[in-house]
């Protein structure tokens, strides 16, 4: 029983040493996590809510981060001190937080690497006239960056950018 024992005690010294080392890991990757997320998640937020408070012309203050039930991180728009869940968005405020997501993520791409074409297809097709005119000099800006192709088969979108911007900054093909 002696002999048992020991082999026993070896085995529990020889698991905790393991058990203490994967929960160091644990712990280091998770800070690891927070650490990359910090540096990156906000400032993409932070510029994605700006967009998106251009584009919905202030109705949204800018974008957070919630937790679910579980606990887990979800995105929200920011309005008035209230937080609004994606899924309490109409479908075109919805695709306008999903292209801000996206913009503000080329723009934070294009700090480091090369540009590259961004090519949109019908990308305004569930915008309202306003938030078209709202988002058009955003869209032109990031052209002077990379070139930007929006195509579109609803002529009074064409005829808005038209309106909305230079001759400088628009180049209308008909196809």
């Amino acid at each position: 029983h002696l002999q048992a024992a020991r082999s026993s005690a070896v085995r529990i010294r020889h698991d905790a040493g393991r058990y203490l080392r994967l929960r160091l890991a644990i712990s280091f990757l998770r800070s690891q996590i927070e650490q990359f997320r910090e540096q990156n998640q906000a400032p993409l937020l932070s510029r994605a809510g700006e967009i998106f408070n251009t584009v919905t012309e202030g109705s949204f203050d800018g974008l957070g981060t919630a937790f679910a039930e579980d606990d887990t991180p979800v995105l929200v728009a920011l309005r008035r001190s209230s937080e609004v869940d994606v899924q309490g968005m109409s479908d075109g405020t919805r695709d306008q937080l999903y292209l801000s997501l996206r913009l503000a993520a080329i723009e934070r791409h294009q700090q480091d690497h090369e540009p590259m074409p961004l090519i949109l297809d019908d990308l305004l097709a569930t915008f309202d006239d306003q938030r078209v005119r709202a988002i058009l000099p955003i869209l032109s800006e990031l052209g002077k960056k990379t070139q930007v192709m929006l195509f579109t088969h609803h002529r009074h979108l064409a005829e808005l950018a038209a309106e909305v911007l230079s001759d400088e900054e628009l180049h209308r093909h008909l196809l």
